[in-house]
């Protein structure tokens, strides 16, 4: 038994309403492509959430989340590269046989051929390769029995090296090991 042939359908010629006449509607032209579906997006309730929020809000907790990311990364690399933490030293320089004349006490400066020795004078701690890893200054000069005394603080000494040099002004330095820089209480002497 053979089955009858299927002949594809047409439709009939669409008529314009209330005219009874027929008109002829072309057909849609067929796309290369089909279109890209749409990314998904968030439900809305999660955007009317961060909305509800005044702009001030908004900075401050762009700031605050800014601020703790900038803090780990820190504390990151602070901690990957093993490091101790920085270390301070303190100490005087006494320059001799100045001052004559001043009482015990009184405020003095190098002078002759110390007068680059004097309150604010650069105070430098280089490390076992020469690299420069803390500046300090003099304090004010006070007179003491032997001469003119400055005081001198040095903060932020990278630590691990095997000695560092302590040198004030242009005057040469004086080598230290760490633990003796960490100890403070340094007393260095210029003059006869």
């Amino acid at each position: 038994m053979s089955s009858p042939e299927q002949q594809p359908h047409t439709p009939p010629p669409a008529t314009a309403p209330g005219t009874g006449q027929e008109t002829a509607e072309e057909p849609a032209p067929a796309l290369a492509e089909p279109f890209p579906a749409l990314p998904d997006h968030p439900p809305a309730a999660s955007a009317s959430r961060w909305s509800r929020l005044s702009r001030g809000a908004v900075l401050a907790i762009g700031a605050g989340l800014g601020a703790a990311v900038v803090g780990a990364c820190w504390a990151g690399v602070s901690l990957a590269d093993g490091s101790e933490e920085t270390f301070g030293t303190d100490g005087t320089l006494t320059v001799t046989g100045i001052g004559a004349g001043l009482d015990s006490g009184d405020l003095c400066t190098g002078t002759d051929g110390y007068s680059d020795i004097d309150f604010g004078a650069q105070v430098s701690v280089t490390d076992a390769a020469g690299t420069l890893v803390a500046k300090g200054s003099l304090g004010i000069g006070q007179k003491t029995d032997l001469g003119c005394e400055f005081p001198f603080t040095v903060d932020d000494i990278t630590p691990g090296s095997k000695f560092y040099t302590v040198e004030v002004s242009h005057r040469g330095g004086l080598t230290q090991t760490e633990d003796e820089l960490r100890a403070g209480g340094l007393a260095f002497t210029l003059g006869d």
